[in-house]
């Protein structure tokens, strides 16, 4: 290459990390608070994208270090894990990831393509996190959009995407990914060409016509719910003898007038399920029918089965939407608490209540969401109550509520549990139902430190905020975990957002940040965000499978060990994230451990709680991790673990490398003589040092060797060393084990194929191997 071209590329990324350097923070560069969310951010960056483009601003030698300023801090902010290094590191923590922002879209392509579907009310932009818990989550029905933004076709598509949206508004869930941001999302959901249009929750592609109708049609057949057709031959069972309470709607259709057809009819059952029930009458062949309930056309909302001919509203719009609306304001009003009730809620944070409650919180006299008046006929045995913060202020500061609407559950155990999704009645109520029987509330300033961390009870608390894609994937997760073992472990929220004081007090700086604290020693959850993950966390913190280490008990149970005893030993620092990420897996390797027959103990050591031990003992770096042999004694004589791989089942193959084994080392000479020709049965595992998988395996094969000590011998063959027994062998693949029963005689040599066991699980190998027992002399098996 060039010299001078590389000197220049050399000095504009140095002037780019200057000018990004001297930029600011990355919030304020696009004019967003720190909460804001994806599309805010997205949206943020549109409109300085559109006003600050160097191809608008050709008078401005600077326009475009200035542009590129700002797509760098959006290419960080749109990324979670980015987003969450910045916040917790800085710029210092993007050092590798610099090369994202230097490049940018033409001015065209920022007004007319970028963010599609974002100022559409009717279609829901997903993100990877709004993914995982608004469609994987639930079982609702959505009909979802991957496009992308350079793709023609995409574009074509999008004013007839956004009429299917309006016509099915409350019907379904429309949504719309884009995969040039969401990549990662797109390829996990198998989306290889745009648009791609899925129905889910069953991952249905639609491949027909991208007509409007066509679109719809296919929408509608995924509905679970339907309308009655009413005859005067059911009317009786399903309307007279009705017992639900529920409100029927019910159109009439004869000669005159107009009524619903049944793709409207259907729309609205779906709309009002479980809520008021929907029926159609065909007048011309139940005429009496008609004639007895008063009708022969239109439409009317009966308040319930016992009024259905009687007293109803007639509505005369044929729209869906329109129908909907009109019903809804039908249904009762939310109930205004007043102080004495809402007091009484109060009363039972710490203790317990008479019912369940669901509350929505406003600000004002005239707060009026006429879908919120679904809430009280969803949540059956949950009563639902508003609270205006304008006349009870004192409580709601009491609450810290802030932010409006805001949606809380008060449960019958005590407590009170804040909803932080999408403000739409199906969300707010599956969420009601939910957290009235989960074990998990949310936390203020109060109940620290006297009620948590100095707690005898343990608690396992989550500092999160509700902007941040990870702690809202987490938050579903923690809640699972709270159902299952929460009479076990009290289970809280803290929201940094509203509580910044106090998760600053407690040195959260990330989120999110879980911790759990037994016996007022607080320790940070580090591994997967599953409910598993918690639930094996919150085990092993109480009966640790990890033994810590002092001074004290590192110089006299390690330096003083047995002659059959081996340990390892991770030394670490609470600070470190190497170390935090090695925590799960080092205690999945004390467990694998126990399961040895041999002494083998996992430690560890706080080198912050004990510098004067680490000091001494060279430990220079976090986090180390030292084995002490068998047959030593002191801790002058370790072995270093210095592989990039920390996971468990690495550090399992490294540790079997130092542990006595059944498994002999078999040569070209061995394998003919000791194998071959041998009536002893063998099993054989052909590997190669460089092979991961066969690291892996090694513990499995020890574990094998081990269990049928004295029956069957073990053995094992370097393929990289004897490639030309491996080739006689037949081997293709490492690890391959292969199963020699024995020789029936003199002169009766074995194939060298031998019989090959296409499984690499210690229980599969011995249940293969006892299974041909039975064609063998060795009863024993």
């Amino acid at each position: 290459m060039d010299l001078t071209l590389l000197h220049y590329q050399a000095l504009w990324i140095m002037c780019a990390s200057v000018c990004i350097t001297l930029a600011g923070d990355f919030y304020a560069i696009l004019g967003v608070e720190k909460s804001a969310s994806a599309k805010e951010i997205r949206k943020a960056f549109k409109k300085l994208a559109i006003s600050t483009h160097p191809d608008k601003n050709t008078d401005d030698p600077e326009a475009h270090n200035k542009f590129l300023i700002i797509t760098r801090a959006y290419e960080v902010l749109k990324d979670e894990e980015l987003r969450k290094k910045y916040d917790l590191h800085g710029e210092e923590g993007l050092s590798e990831d610099f090369n994202r922002g230097r490049q940018y879209e033409s001015w065209q392509y920022y007004q007319q393509n970028f963010g599609i579907y974002d100022d559409d009310q009717e279609i829901i932009t997903l993100s990877k996190s709004d993914f995982e818990v608004s469609v994987d989550g639930t079982d609702d029905i959505w009909f979802i959009n991957f496009y992308s933004t350079h793709c023609s076709h995409c574009h074509d598509l999008a004013p007839t995407w956004r009429e299917m949206a309006r016509e099915l508004e409350g019907v379904i869930r429309v949504g719309a990914v884009n995969c040039e941001d969401d990549w990662a999302l797109c390829r996990m959901q198998g989306i290889h060409s745009y648009p791609s249009l899925v129905l889910y929750p069953g991952r249905d592609e639609y491949r027909g016509d991208r007509s409007k109708d066509a679109l719809v049609k296919h929408a509608m057949r995924s509905l679970r719910t339907s309308h009655d057709k009413l005859t005067t031959g059911n009317f009786k069972r399903r309307v007279t003898e009705d017992t639900s309470g529920q409100p029927w709607l019910i159109t009439f259709c004869g000669d005159d007038g107009d009524c619903l057809e049944d793709k409207t009819c259907l729309k609205l059952a779906a709309m009002l399920d479980g809520l008021v029930k929907v029926g159609t009458i065909d007048c011309l062949k139940s005429g009496d029918l008609c004639t007895k309930l008063g009708h022969q056309h239109s439409t009317y909302l009966y308040t319930d089965a016992d009024h259905v001919g009687k007293q109803g509203l007639e509505i005369s719009s044929l729209v869906a939407q329109d129908i909907l609306s009109t019903v809804l304001h039908q249904l009762p009003e939310v109930t205004l608490l007043d102080t004495d009730t809402f007091q009484n809620l109060l009363d039972g944070m710490k203790g317990e209540r008479e019912a369940a409650w669901l509350v929505h919180f406003v600000d004002s006299d005239d707060f009026h969401d006429v879908e919120l008046r679904k809430l009280p006929a969803m949540l059956e045995g949950i009563q639902v109550g508003r609270v205006n913060c304008r006349e009870l202020t004192d409580q709601c500061r009491t609450l810290h509520v802030k932010k409006f609407p805001t949606f809380m559950t008060f449960k019958e155990s005590g407590g009170a549990e804040i909803f932080y999704g999408r403000a739409t009645a199906h969300d707010i109520a599956a969420f009601a139902q939910d957290s009235v029987i989960t074990p998990l509330t949310s936390l203020d300033p109060s109940d620290f430190p006297d009620r948590v961390v100095l707690s005898r009870e343990p608690w396992f608390v989550d500092f999160f905020a509700p902007w941040c894609p990870p702690c809202m994937r987490l938050l579903p997760e923690f809640r699972k975990a709270a159902k299952r073992i929460g009479e076990q472990v009290n289970f809280g929220t803290v929201d940094c957002t509203v509580h910044g004081n106090l998760c600053s007090t407690y040195n959260v700086r990330s989120y999110p940040t879980t911790i759990f604290y037994n016996q007022t020693v607080p320790h940070q959850f580090s591994g997967h965000h599953s409910a598993s993950a918690l639930i094996e966390f919150i085990k092993d913190t109480l009966d640790p499978p990890v033994l810590s280490l002092t001074p004290d008990t590192f110089y006299q149970m390690v330096g003083d060990r047995e002659q059959g005893e081996m340990w390892l030993v991770d030394f670490f620092a609470p600070w470190c994230g190497p170390c935090r990420q090695l925590a799960p897996e080092w205690r999945e390797l004390a467990k694998m451990m126990k399961k040895n027959a041999l002494s083998v103990r996992v430690a560890h050591v706080d080198c912050q709680a004990h510098h004067d031990l680490c000091q001494p003992e060279g430990v220079s770096s976090y986090p180390t991790i030292r084995l002490y042999p068998i047959g030593y004694q002191g801790t002058d004589y370790y072995v270093a673990y210095n592989s990039w791989q920390r996971d468990a089942g690495s550090l399992q193959a490294w540790v079997y490398e130092y542990l006595p084994s059944k498994v002999e080392t078999l040569t070209w000479n061995a394998f003919g003589a000791e194998v071959l020709d041998s009536d002893i049965p063998w099993i054989v595992d052909f590997y190669a040092p460089w092979c991961g998988h066969c690291q892996v395996f090694k513990p499995e094969f020890e574990k094998v060797a081990e269990t049928l000590d004295g029956k069957v011998k073990a053995g094992k063959v370097d393929c990289d060393r004897f490639q030309r027994l491996c080739s006689q062998a037949g081997i293709q693949a490492y690890p391959s084990v292969r199963f020699y029963p024995g020789s029936k005689g003199p002169n009766n040599r074995q194939n060298p194929h031998g019989l090959d066991i296409n499984s690499q699980n210690a229980d599969e190998i011995l249940s293969f191997i006892r299974s041909h027992a039975k064609n063998m002399r060795h009863d024993e098996l």
